[in-house]
């Protein structure tokens, strides 16, 4: 083999682990970041992710990044760009709905003055919480939806006051809020199937 075929040869082998390396790289990033479906089925089941979750994944993800590093596959430099990359995706443009939506049945219950599991039921059986709390004296689908927006809305402020999102942060999510709301408060599964049906 003559010194240009072991220079092609070992060229191909680079690029190769290269691209393998980024394609697991990519594939590791794009599983620690949550989807827009996680976040709103949590807001609906009203359960929130705890930070060991999350900070499980980042150690999974860094494991990864160093054995690329060890390997030479990428430079600590690269792993360091990667690293703040998805920090700055995870915090900034992707921030958590449900942090802002709220626990929409806890305060759905106090905003239609019935006991939690009156409604429990209700949701059981086949109502939306805005059909719930259509029934009610002096309540209404529509003001329920309001009371829940204004709460999330001074969620997102709390969080820009803070500086955790930033001014137009916050008027994108609260566009995207404000549909989780009105989606989780028309939501009315079917009927469940009683014992003796």
């Amino acid at each position: 083999m003559n010194a240009g075929a072991i220079l092609r040869s070992k060229t191909v082998s680079v690029v190769s682990a290269g691209m393998l390396g980024a394609g697991l790289l990519g594939g590791v990033a794009f599983a620690a970041i949550p989807t827009a479906s996680d976040t709103v089925a949590a807001s609906v089941a009203g359960t929130s992710a705890p930070t060991a979750t999350d900070e499980q994944a980042k150690a999974k993800l860094k494991a990864v990044l160093d054995g690329l590093v060890t390997k030479g596959v990428i430079t600590q430099a690269q792993e360091d760009a990667i690293v703040a990359a998805l920090g700055t995706a995870a915090q900034g443009d992707h921030p958590k709905l449900r942090e802002f939506v709220g626990d929409v049945l806890k305060e759905s219950v106090d905003y239609i003055g019935l006991p939690a599991e009156a409604v429990k039921q209700q949701v059981q059986a086949g109502k939306s919480l805005g059909q719930i709390a259509d029934q009610r004296p002096g309540k209404s689908r529509d003001g329920l939806v309001a009371d829940l927006e204004a709460k999330a809305d001074a969620r997102i402020k709390a969080a820009v006051d803070a500086g955790k999102i930033t001014a137009d942060q916050a008027a994108q999510l609260r566009t995207k809020v404000d549909a989780a709301i009105v989606k989780i408060v028309d939501h009315a599964g079917p009927p469940k199937p009683t014992a003796a049906g």
